[in-house]
């Protein structure tokens, strides 16, 4: 059956109604996957895109599912950011509802935290290194937790946190329900899963790694002397609404703020080194568009969910693929159009075209003509650094051996 509607998921016409208000009237398929699962109280491991409504794929069918068992809720996030990003969305979608949630940020002053605890409480959000102190200092008892969401899976383990979570889920006795829910699923995680939770249902969406369609990917050859005039170019060229520039250090993301905001660009900063106040100020300016662009570390690759980024710009190429596929991903949202830009030496234009081949995009190379971007035709580039023809076909052979267990498994169920 195919669905077009928010109707035919079960939700309650409350949530609907708020839905459209926000302009979201059709299903994505990791919602139309994930939501009636949730509902019925199962188990949910699910992989999409970014920018494929992974949020709202949890949180309507929670809420929906709360005002009729009141199960307390536990929500873990890896950064501050995605915590209030989470935040806002639920308070949204629960307002005017009697449901009581409670934010645990790091970096906050916990005082307030320990007085919000000792009240009735529906949702608890939280990073992991808040979520143990206060479980360690006695003020949160997490026995009492029903259901438990993981957001952004693999950036909690890559961010250092896998024996934080292994630690919360040894107090976290009483779940009955596990949904977990990451861009990406890495062997690491799907380890860890087994760990923490032994009975679980996969809803895997799109799962193999890869760009949204509409995302166009772009490159200018250079020489790293070249980078810094190569980008203000590219700056004179392109007139985003939104654009973040994706540096690789915080040294480098405070000295490009500086030489932008010389030029008088618009221009914002998000980096690990800047407290929480500012970088949520960094965030909500650009978010209003007070600022056109931001520049920043891969702090701001995952989880950071702003409408309207119509440029992702690499100052820098990330060093591996799943980063390149979380920074493009902070455009061509909910299925619009995006474009990418990468600025690339030598080095750098063999690892994106690896890219390129892993997560199944077409890379376009660019150069300058009277100060105008142009296709770059008859571009021959570096050697590539690794063999694509043998890349194809290892895919070629993957794809075969998953239609193969595929057909195992359909068998094996008729017997």
């Amino acid at each position: 059956m195919q669905i077009n509607t928010f109707e035919q998921l079960n939700i309650d016409s409350f949530f609907i109604d708020k839905l459209y208000s926000k302009n979201i009237t059709i299903p994505t398929k990791i919602q139309q996957e994930v939501i009636p699962r949730i509902l019925k109280e199962k188990d949910v491991i699910a992989q999409s895109e970014t920018g494929t409504g992974k949020t709202i794929a949890y949180i309507v069918p929670l809420l929906q599912l709360l005002l009729k068992n009141r199960d307390k809720i536990l929500i873990i996030a890896p950064t501050n950011e995605l915590l209030s990003q989470i935040y806002k969305e639920i308070t949204f979608f629960a307002k005017n509802l009697p449901v009581n949630i409670i934010l645990l940020s790091g970096g906050k002053p916990i005082e307030k935290q320990v007085d919000n605890l000792k009240k009735k409480f529906d949702i608890i959000i939280g990073v992991p290194g808040r979520i143990l102190k206060l479980v360690e200092q006695g003020n949160l008892k997490l026995s009492i937790i029903k259901k438990n969401v993981l957001d952004e899976a693999d950036f909690l383990i890559d961010l250092g946190f896998l024996e934080d979570i292994k630690k919360i889920f040894s107090f976290t006795k009483n779940i009955t329900q596990l949904m977990v829910f990451s861009a990406t699923l890495s062997q690491k995680t799907k380890k860890i899963l087994d760990i923490i939770h032994t009975q679980k249902y996969s809803a895997r969406v799109n799962a193999k790694n890869m760009l949204p369609k509409k995302i166009e990917n772009y490159f200018f050859p250079i020489k790293d002397s070249d980078r810094e005039k190569t980008l203000l170019k590219l700056i004179n060229n392109i007139n985003p609404y939104l654009c973040i520039i994706f540096v690789r250090t915080k040294e480098l993301s405070n000295w490009l703020f500086k030489i932008l905001k010389e030029k008088k660009i618009l221009v914002g900063c998000l980096n690990g080194s800047l407290t929480h106040s500012q970088r949520k100020r960094s965030i909500q300016e650009f978010r209003d568009a007070k600022i056109q662009y931001l520049v920043a570390t891969d702090l701001a690759s995952r989880g950071l969910d702003v409408e309207s980024i119509t440029h992702i710009i690499n100052y820098n190429l990330p060093v591996n693929e799943l980063d390149y596929l979380h920074r493009a991903g902070r455009t061509g949202r909910m299925n619009d159009n995006g474009l990418v830009y990468s600025l690339c030496n030598e080095l750098d234009e063999g690892y994106l075209k690896k890219y390129a081949v892993n997560l199944n995009f077409e890379l376009k190379p660019v150069d300058f003509k009277n100060d105008k971007i142009q296709i770059y035709f008859n571009y021959k580039g570096v050697k590539p650094r690794f063999n694509i023809t043998e890349l194809k076909q290892k895919e070629k052979i993957k794809q075969k051996e998953k239609e193969k267990n595929g057909k195992k498994k359909k068998r094996n169920k008729k017997r």
